[in-house]
């Protein structure tokens, strides 16, 4: 995407607000700002890549990769809910219907069209800065934001629209701290880019992660033996048409992990005895999973996070039926293999790797021979873990802190970040994956487009009061002393 781009020489240029990130949530975050603001507000968007709107989910050049949610739910705009399918029908393909999953490339290509479309707009607002955040300093009521390059820049509120970060490492016993067989991240080239199409696989981790994996070997003519190995060995569930189910949700619902779980099974046995599916049961609950999520107490959470949260997961994030059709049909034929277990020795030699697994159901030691072992274990959550230089100073200097269930960070209810000492921010904002631990549901786009288009409101209301003089009065402006969530 062709942006203003700021000039090595403009170092210390001062903006309203600056975002880091340029995924689909940095890209979503500047569209609502540009759509909703007045001429006086500047925003800069600071993202090492030249692509804007794309991301790890959305840059992908597999056209196998789907989206898993249907066009017809896939605005970007929460006040226009058809936009997205208008604009496929406009810009890929005519006749793509409102149920249709759409290729993820083609989702990326909309993000990018709705900011380059608003930067046509509001033309002298918008820079993009190819460069990387490494720590953000308070300079009185501002921000003084430090690049990888030396540069500084000012804004009067910083939004971190950091999108995912990779799996975390796995340790496996008899692993070698520099491995030739071992991909510790399945989102670089490396991951499966020099593979012999005769050759064998091991995917860690039976999520969406694995899935896509499993497509791109694919679409490369990789010919050889798939083999998926989790904890549980849950696949994720596939996508059908349904009958909508009845909402039954309301403040008495249990308080437990136990107690919903047992809800949710009488709920999926009436509706299967009329017929249903419980898919649609699942779909109900969507308006209100972050109201129910935000009643359980702190160790219901955990409990949930324990022993119920792989069964969600697989049963809340589906794939697209063409999908679910493909690894059907490699299952029955044997190309994909899928084990439950967990991995107890790890040996390597010049060609691949030796895993031992302990069976979960049996508990028998079994073994596999693979040349290649990919981690899908998923996106890290627990920040202190991840490898982010902006990340990691910030939390070094106790300005922000992990949530307690290490999930993301801990936020106030408008997306302010807290402090080590408890302090909600009155300059620092975030929105996505980071706000997992409080919402619970905060990763799709059905979720993020609203918090985009609320925080947009809530900045551009804190600007117009700055420059009209008026006082800052608003609750995101005041420094307030939070208890960790839960």
């Amino acid at each position: 995407m062709e942006t203003n781009r700021i000039e090595r020489s403009r170092t210390g240029s001062q903006f309203s607000i600056a975002i880091v990130g340029g995924g689909f949530t940095g890209a979503v975050v500047a569209t609502q700002l540009l759509r909703k603001s007045r001429s006086t507000v500047s925003v800069v968007l600071i993202e090492k890549g030249a692509r804007l709107g794309f991301g790890v989910a959305y840059g992908t050049q597999c056209k196998e990769h789907l989206l898993n949610v249907r066009a017809k739910n896939m605005s970007a705009y929460p006040d226009d809910p058809e936009h997205f399918l208008r604009w496929a029908r406009s810009n890929y393909d005519s006749g793509a219907q409102s149920d249709d999953f759409l290729p993820r490339p083609v989702y990326g290509q909309y993000a990018d069209s709705l900011l380059r479309e608003e930067i046509e707009r509001h033309l002298g607002q918008f820079e993009h800065v190819e460069d990387e955040v490494v720590s953000v300093d308070r300079a009185g009521d501002r921000a003084q934001i430090n690049l990888r390059s030396g540069q500084t820049l000012m804004a009067n509120k910083v939004v971190l629209a950091l999108g995912h970060f990779p799996p975390g490492d796995l340790c496996f016993p008899g692993k070698p701290a520099q491995s030739w067989h071992y991909v510790a991240n399945p989102w670089t080239n490396r991951a499966i880019g020099d593979l012999a199409s005769n050759q064998s696989v091991l995917l860690v981790g039976s999520g969406l992660t694995s899935v896509d994996v499993v497509l791109s070997l694919r679409q490369q003519g990789f010919r050889g033996t798939i083999h998926i190995i989790s904890r549980r060995g849950l696949l994720p569930q596939v996508h059908k048409a349904i009958s909508p189910w009845p909402s039954f949700w309301d403040e008495k619902f249990p308080k437990t992990a136990r107690g919903l779980l047992r809800l949710i099974r009488t709920q999926v046995e009436a509706a299967e005895r009329l017929g249903g599916d419980w898919r649609s049961v699942i779909d109900s609950l969507r308006p209100f999973t972050q109201d129910i999520w935000r009643s359980l107490p702190r160790p219901e959470r955990q409990r949930f996070l324990r022993h119920l949260r792989p069964y969600w997961d697989v049963h809340r994030h589906r794939i697209a039926p063409e999908i679910g059709t493909m690894l059907a049909a490699e299952t029955m034929t044997g190309q994909i293999q899928t084990h439950t277990g967990r991995i107890t020795e790890y040996s390597e030699d010049i060609d691949g790797v030796d895993v031992t697994y302990r069976e979960r159901k049996t508990g028998e030691l079994k073994r596999l021979y693979v040349n290649r072992v990919i981690n899908c274990t998923g996106p890290e959550g627990d920040y202190r873990k991840v490898d982010h230089a902006l990340l990691a100073n910030l939390l070094q200097r106790k300005m922000v802190r992990p949530d307690p269930l290490f999930l993301g960070l801990d936020l106030a209810p408008d997306g302010a970040l807290i402090d080590a000492e408890g302090v909600a921010s009155d300059i620092l904002y975030t929105l996505g994956p980071a706000r997992k631990a409080g919402l619970w549901e905060t990763i799709a786009v059905p979720e993020i487009r609203v918090q985009a288009s609320e925080l947009a409101g809530l900045l551009l209301a804190g600007e117009l009061a700055v420059r009209g003089g008026a006082p800052r009065t608003s609750s995101s402006f005041t420094r307030a002393v939070c208890p960790p969530q839960g």
